[in-house]
């Protein structure tokens, strides 16, 4: 509940503040003695309004880029322990078994880890997956080391460093957001850009009011989608681990 507020909030926020713009605007309109809305003024709001949609459709494209790499590292991750275990088949079953059980739990964790919405817990876990990942690599390594050397080595060596690979991309996908600044900005022309529309029009009758509080309002459902497509495990759009979570009941 606490992690989709944050992006509820921003974006109700965002909404009474543009609407406090447009109010501001059309007063400043009044106290100017200006006319009705002018040629050269539509022009200027037109470029005004153009220019935050640019710039809303291009935060909005780097937040479904983000949203998208981390679901196919998602996607990645699976079929590189799904490799894993099968790669284990080359081994003799008392070598294997062991082995598989490491795995296994090693699959669980990190099925666990992108579930964590909170940052503070999703460290906490991807450490402690970090952590079974070394002790699975260990037991690997010694196991090798034991038996004489063949091509069955390079090959299980080869799927365990992907894996940890992987885990090491994911992490750097879930830590990359858009910039404080950008968005930042972004709510900061949203708020500019409608107190221009408050002062090239001057109108604050009822119907003019009821369609700009509805154009304000997709202005802002349109921001705080960007926070919520940017924000991996809150609000309404999650990254899904469906495919962690089958990988680890096969090989439970």
């Amino acid at each position: 509940m606490g992690a989709a507020l944050s992006i509820i909030v921003p974006g109700l926020g965002l909404l009474a503040v543009m609407t406090v713009c447009w109010r501001l605007g059309v007063a400043l309109h009044r106290r100017a003695g200006a006319g009705g809305e002018t040629g050269g003024e539509s022009y200027v709001l037109s470029g005004a309004f153009g220019l935050l949609a640019l710039l809303m459709a291009f935060a909005f494209s780097l937040a479904i880029g983000r949203y998208e790499t981390r679901r196919l590292l998602v996607v990645e991750e699976a079929n590189a322990i799904g490799t894993m275990a099968t790669r284990l088949a080359l081994l003799e079953d008392a070598q294997r078994q062991p082995l598989k059980a490491s795995l296994a739990r090693y699959a669980a964790e990190r099925a666990a880890v992108g579930k964590n919405a909170e940052d503070d817990a999703w460290q906490a876990a991807h450490e402690a997956s970090s952590a079974a990942c070394a002790r699975f690599g260990d037991d690997l390594f010694a196991l090798l080391r034991s038996v004489p050397p063949d091509t069955r080595g390079p090959v299980l060596v080869q799927a365990y460093n992907a894996m940890c690979d992987i885990t090491t991309a994911r992490h750097a996908a879930r830590s990359a957001r858009l910039p404080t600044e950008v968005l930042g900005l972004l709510a900061l022309y949203c708020c500019a850009c409608t107190a221009l529309l408050g002062f090239t029009t001057g109108r604050a009758d009822r119907r003019s009011a009821v369609s700009s509080v509805l154009f304000f309002s997709l202005l802002a459902a349109a921001y705080a989608t960007i926070l919520d497509l940017d924000s991996p495990r809150s609000g309404a759009i999650i990254v899904p681990q469906e495919e962690l979570d089958k990988v680890a009941q096969g090989l439970g």
